[in-house]
């Protein structure tokens, strides 16, 4: 794949063209966003492969797993939701829900993402699509 820049909205790394290429660490989604039109302020995001990653820094995680801080799936009760990266617990082991956004964190983290999923029902609700993550197995 030759280098690139692109600036598009957050759904792009949904598609099927370019979730494989974030899953695999050939494209880099960075944490910055920009408005495309000035007077519609619709926002996006810089998707590259010029740089692996915008912040090389280890991130850590600092929280435990606690069963009442981590509900289950309604349809896929081995899987924990998690609503964002600073939840994630360090300590756990097997399938975590996390938001699409997660690709803004994935170079840095030792984590593997298993799939993307768009089925995903909590306490009776649909959520947006889910990556699901888990701790790499050393």
């Amino acid at each position: 794949m030759k280098d690139c820049l692109i600036i598009g909205p957050g759904t792009v790394m949904m598609y099927k063209d370019v979730y494989p290429l974030l899953k695999n660490k050939i494209l880099t989604v960075t944490e910055r966003s920009v408005d495309f039109y000035e007077d519609t302020h619709q926002e996006g995001n810089w998707f590259t492969t010029l740089i692996r990653s915008v912040d090389m820094r280890r991130r850590q995680l600092t929280k435990t797993y606690n069963p009442d801080d981590y509900p289950r799936y309604d349809n896929a009760p081995e899987i924990i939701e998690c609503t964002n990266k600073s939840k994630i617990p360090a300590d756990y082991q097997d399938k975590i829900g996390v938001p699409i956004t997660f690709f803004y964190y994935y170079p840095e983290l030792d984590y593997e993402i298993l799939e993307l999923r768009t089925d995903l029902k909590l306490n009776g609700k649909d959520k947006f699509a889910r990556l699901i993550i888990r701790r790499k197995q050393l």
